[in-house]
């Protein structure tokens, strides 16, 4: 055994715990469990190699490289190479410093047990009779009976499997029994249901449409559209759409805010056999072209106001503009209303594109099939039907969108859609709530919450009707279930998971009650005719309790990403293991199963974000910054602050060059969507690198943390008069920032579209968005006020 050097880190192991652990708290093993060790070797067993198997054990269940051992006679290292055998683990041992401390995990071989020693495991070996025993005395605060039985018999499977085939590296020895693995992989999998996916995404409306042809489907304002309409509306777009060469496998760019002519437009270009690609009109000239040109667009759907911020194609390229203005009121198509099918439901439905590390958005390519698994799923098992109605909040570029407009409509209920006016006006969201009587909610955590702090402020009582509240696509405070009951009893709180990459949602977890102890709401278990799988890094199937990363299968996976093969194939692949066999996608989330088989998601395994519920890549934002002649080096992290978390930059410029925050700011939003833009950029002299020449992420977060706000641009004299005072107020208040100054401009700030949406009705009850974006300063916003005939509040 050799010495390890001194300034090697050995950092304690820590093993998932069944309970939180306590600072300060000096755990004792005083509870024990004991097994007998199936293990055979010339020799008999040797505490070496025993230890080498304790070791490889704590590897698998910690994801740790480096484990430090207690043993009688000192502290033993091993530096796990998850491609290394364990005798040769064995032979690598070191024997570490002895003002390491106390490591958490303790090994003692067929020697005398302390009572109740001073570590959270402590294993001990016996020999009786000619047989080898364990014993694993745990920390009963930490640690169940059951957790540490578990762990003693995937001790015993580890080390069998080791006996059996010694050549084995480290990373493939079994873990899990032959039951514990059927449970697992079949048994908590084992969610075929007949749900009618042997189909397209329009034929549900189609029936709808035949069947009640009267019925409302889409309601904005004082205009109601019937089911009847919009279909027949979408069979005559659907015509033009086939005459223009549209057909199976070609994409249509869609280029509309949400209406119910956005819903035709979605329906006729489906029945058309294509499949749609949503343009947020918000979005940048570049990021829409790169969006076009990388699905090869065939055609684009929009009307006369969106297509004058669409880019022309690259030159040499047609790609005609069908306007939709007036679509609803069009003739009656010259079909007569019926079109033959030219599409499949393995045929594509539609491309989302996310935020993509390599600087360009990703297009991921879903099929029918997936999609109506999934609606058909979430309308079956929640009784969703003619007499529902939800409220269409998200953007028909996030995939949320595609239950408000077909997943209700497929079960006969109405969309109610907000004026485009008040789109992002909360009060306007409690008023729809109230007047249509609102059944179903459905949509990223924070809109619901911002909605909830309104409601709470205000007294408000809207949610009388709400039945059904469907969160997606970001964490989900722990207290936001309580909140919304507190406003609609008897409400039925669903938190879905899942990836764009398998059809909008795949794992569903129903919160009845909260547990204090919860640090977040369990992920669930997969849905209908869908599976999830904790795999570590060699693609096993890690133990109940233990982190790995979370693959999804089933009849919701994509296609994979659009013309993108070289991706497809990182993120998506075939896999088998113990005689199953599936095709998976690679999520990049940190999950682990609990004893009873529901998920808990941990984080993410690179750098990935969601914030306000959209998926970002940082390096997209990062190759723009560095895109900026005068930066060198960029990183985008984020930082979790009371209002959620936010987008911070950080650019290193090239010698000679002095490029101010506000500037790059701009650069960024000149080609990215604004939830894409940080809401600070620090200028920084160098990126800081850890002690292998690796960027130290940690250690740009705490820069940027420890780093003070600087003052707001011109933020100007103090606030005077009533107006001036009560908006300073409240932006002091929402942003969490000193004292505002006159000129001081919301989005410099640091103030983005949330943001923005928890200050409207607290300024005032019938301030918009456009206002506000029109004048960002405290005193623009104040004159706008005061020239509208507008009185503030009476100050507290």
């Amino acid at each position: 055994m050799t010495t390890a050097p001194a300034d090697t880190d050995w950092p304690p192991v820590v093993v998932p715990a069944d309970r939180p652990r306590r600072a300060g708290a000096r755990p004792r093993a005083t509870d024990l469990v004991r097994a007998a060790l199936p293990f055979s070797a010339p020799g008999g067993l040797t505490g070496d190699l025993f230890a080498a198997c304790f070791a490889a054990l704590l590897h698998r269940l910690t994801g740790q490289d480096r484990v430090a051992i207690a043993v009688p006679d000192g502290i033993r290292g091993y530096h796990v190479d998850p491609g290394t055998t364990l005798a040769a683990l064995a032979d690598g041992a070191l024997a570490l410093p002895a003002d390491l401390g106390t490591p958490l995990v303790a090994l003692a071989h067929n020697t005398a047990v302390p009572t109740a020693p001073h570590a959270e495991l402590h294993l001990a070996t016996t020999l009786e009779s000619g047989t080898w025993y364990a014993e694993l005395h745990y920390e009963p605060r930490l640690f169940t009976a059951e957790t540490a039985t578990r762990t003693l018999s995937r001790l015993c499977t580890l080390a069998a499997d080791a006996a059996h085939d010694p050549a084995a590296p480290v990373s493939r020895l079994a873990l899990l029994g032959p039951e514990e693995t059927q449970r697992i992989l079949v048994e908590w999998n084992d969610t075929s249901a007949d749900l009618p996916h042997d189909t397209c995404l329009h034929r549900a409306f189609e029936a709808r449409a035949t069947v009640r042809p009267d019925a409302i489907a889409v309601v904005q304002g004082e205009r109601t559209w019937t089911y009847a309409r919009i279909d027949a509306a979408a069979t005559g777009l659907a015509e033009r759409l086939r005459a223009s060469g549209a057909g199976p496998g070609a994409r249509v760019g869609l280029c509309l805010e949400r209406s119910a002519e956005l819903l035709a437009a979605v329906l006729g270009i489906l029945k058309a056999g294509a499949a749609y690609v949503p343009l947020d009109p918000d979005y940048p000239e570049q990021r829409l072209a790169a969006m076009l040109d990388g699905t090869s667009c065939t055609a684009v759907v929009t009307d006369t106001a969106r297509a004058a911020v669409l880019p022309a194609p690259p030159h040499g390229r047609t790609r005609p503009t069908l306007l939709v203005d007036g679509l609803l009121h069009a003739p009656a198509p010259a079909s007569g209303g019926v079109l033959a099918p030219t599409a499949g439901p393995d045929d594509l439905c539609y491309v989302i594109h996310t935020s993509g590390s390599t600087g360009a958005p990703k297009p991921i390519a879903l099929r029918h099939r997936g999609v109506v698994n999934n609606l058909a799923d979430l309308n079956s098992r929640f009784q969703v039907g003619p007499q529902d109605r939800v409220l269409a909040l998200s953007s028909p570029s996030f995939d949320m969108s595609v239950y408000e407009f077909l997943g209700i409509t497929a079960a006969g209920g109405t969309v109610i859609v907000p004026e485009p006016d008040h789109a992002k006006d909360i009060a306007h969201w409690a008023h729809l709530c109230a007047r249509h009587g609102i059944t179903v909610w459905n949509s990223a955590p924070a809109l619901l919450e911002l909605l909830v702090d309104h409601l709470e402020r205000t007294g408000e009582d809207v949610l009388d009707t709400l039945r059904l509240v469907m969160l997606g696509g970001d964490w989900v405070p722990v207290s936001l279930p309580d909140r919304v009951r507190a406003l609609a009893p008897g409400v039925r709180f669903i938190v879905m998971g899942g990836a764009t990459e398998a059809s909008i949602h795949s794992t569903l977890y129903e919160v009845t009650t909260t547990d204090p102890a919860w640090t977040s709401i369990p992920y669930g278990r997969p849905m209908a005719n869908q599976r999830t799988y904790v795999l570590d890094d060699a693609l096993n199937p890690v133990p109940p309790g233990v982190v790995g990363e979370l693959h999804l299968a089933g009849t919701g996976l994509a296609l994979g990403y659009l013309d993108r093969p070289d991706l497809t194939a990182e993120r998506f692949l075939d896999w088998s293991h113990a005689g199953v066999h599936d095709r998976l996608y690679r999520t990049g989330d940190l999950a682990r199963y609990r004893p009873d088989g529901v998920l808990e998601l941990l984080g993410r395994k690179d750098f990935q974000i969601k914030v306000n519920g959209l998926r970002i890549e940082p390096g997209e934002i990062e190759a723009v910054l560095r895109a900026h002649p005068d930066v060198k080096e960029a990183v985008v992290l984020a930082r979790s602050e009371a209002g959620g978390q936010r987008l911070i930059g950080h650019a290193v410029p090239h010698p000679g060059t002095a490029p101010e925050a506000a500037e790059l700011r701009a650069h960024l939003a000149r080609s990215l969507p604004a939830f894409m833009v940080p809401a600070a950029v620090l200028v920084l002299d160098a990126l800081p690198l850890n002690a292998n020449g690796k960027l130290d992420r940690k250690a740009i977060g705490a820069l940027a943390a420890g780093t003070p706000a600087p003052p707001p641009p011109a933020a100007g004299d103090a606030p005077t008069g009533p107006w001036e005072k009560h908006i300073a107020a409240v932006w002091a208040e929402v942003l969490g920032v000193g004292p505002v100054g006159r000129d001081a401009d919301f989005f410099a700030l640091g103030g983005d579209s949330m943001s923005a949406l928890r200050c409207l009705a607290r300024i005032d009850g019938g301030l918009r968005w456009p206002e506000l974006a029109r004048h960002p300063t405290v005193r623009a916003l104040a004159n706008r006020l005061t020239a509208a005939g507008r009185t503030p509040p009476p100050a507290p």
